[in-house]
């Protein structure tokens, strides 16, 4: 009898074997780099060249985008300017306390309890007589008010707030009325917490604003890229039958948006500058007749790279809906 013996066909592959998978893994690899590399560069070209054989309609689009990127930028720009100038303005909040139906000693106990007050900076207690005695010297005919039988002023009280923020100004106010309830309270603090409040509602106008121009120009931008590619329907046929996907078909338009969008955001950063050159003077003199120190510098590099950023995401979401939509027609 002959002995049968059993070879499994199992064998250890080579070392070289699996370097040699290794190698052709990261060659595969490296070939996709560089074919997605080629076929972006292509559709920038193709992209870029489509944008030179039109110029004018090219030149229009980011005219068109930068004034609707300049126009909120340069609002922003002289709102952030009022709210400096508000508060570069050097003035210490004074709440004075009329103190009508009050006795002397009610007046005093007021005035020590007001004093204890945990941010009150000092207190100024005026009489009714001495309140009187000053509108006297100021008056050019003193004599124009012996006429009065009895003294018309009130006694004041007045505070000077150890924290001059109007949030910190408002809660004193509170607190004072609260511990002084006879006294009718006056500040010469509101007008900054009223500019501060047109402050906030003009930043809120001004944000719908933006949004209604941005939505704005993005369907002008998808209404160019969708004709654009409908101008060009017997190329995409044909590219369809050779295999072409829509994501290929797409990138030139995205590349388009994508100039339009930068040199509209390049554009916008000139005309803020134009703005603020035409404005900077009368503003300025317009601010010293007042007496406001308010100097008007120029638009920052930040707002130049948001300008930018604002019309590439425009272009290309404006570039993105216009192809998709035709190329769905």
């Amino acid at each position: 009898m002959k002995a049968f013996h059993n070879k499994s066909p199992l064998h250890k592959a080579s070392p070289g074997q699996g370097q040699g998978h290794g190698m052709r893994g990261n060659g595969e690899r490296a070939g996709h780099v560089q074919a997605w590399a080629y076929n972006h560069a292509d559709a920038a070209r193709r992209s870029v060249g489509r944008r030179l054989q039109a110029p004018g309609h090219t030149l229009i689009m980011i005219t068109v985008l930068g004034f609707i990127l300049a126009l909120p930028a340069y609002l922003w720009l002289l709102l952030d300017h009022a709210q400096h100038l508000a508060g570069g303005i050097d003035h210490e909040p004074r709440i004075a306390l009329y103190l009508d139906d009050l006795t002397a000693d009610e007046q005093a106990a007021a005035a020590d309890r007001i004093g204890a007050l945990p941010n009150v900076a000092a207190i100024t207690h005026i009489s009714a007589d001495q309140a009187l005695a000053t509108y006297r010297a100021a008056l050019p005919d003193p004599g124009l008010l012996d006429w009065l039988d009895s003294n018309p002023l009130p006694a004041i009280i007045e505070v000077l707030p150890l924290t001059s923020t109007p949030e910190a100004v408002h809660a004193l106010e509170r607190v004072l009325a609260t511990t002084v309830p006879q006294a009718t309270i006056v500040s010469d603090h509101e007008w900054i917490r009223q500019l501060q409040a047109l402050h906030g509602a003009g930043l809120r106008i001004l944000l719908v604003i933006t949004g209604l121009l941005g939505l704005g120009v993005a369907l002008i931008l998808m209404a160019a890229s969708a004709s654009e590619l409908r101008e060009r329907r017997e190329e995409i046929a044909i590219s369809r039958i050779t295999g072409a996907t829509d994501r290929f078909l797409r990138r030139p338009s995205l590349y388009g948006g994508v100039v339009i969008g930068l040199g509209g955001g390049v554009f916008a950063y000139l005309l803020l500058w134009v703005g603020v050159l035409l404005a900077r003077e009368p503003v300025e003199a317009a601010a010293a007749a007042f007496g406001l120190p308010m100097p008007m510098p120029g638009p920052a590099a930040p707002l130049g790279l948001a300008l930018i950023a604002g019309g590439l995401i425009l272009g290309w979401i404006g570039a993105r809906l216009g192809s998709m939509i035709a190329l769905r027609d």
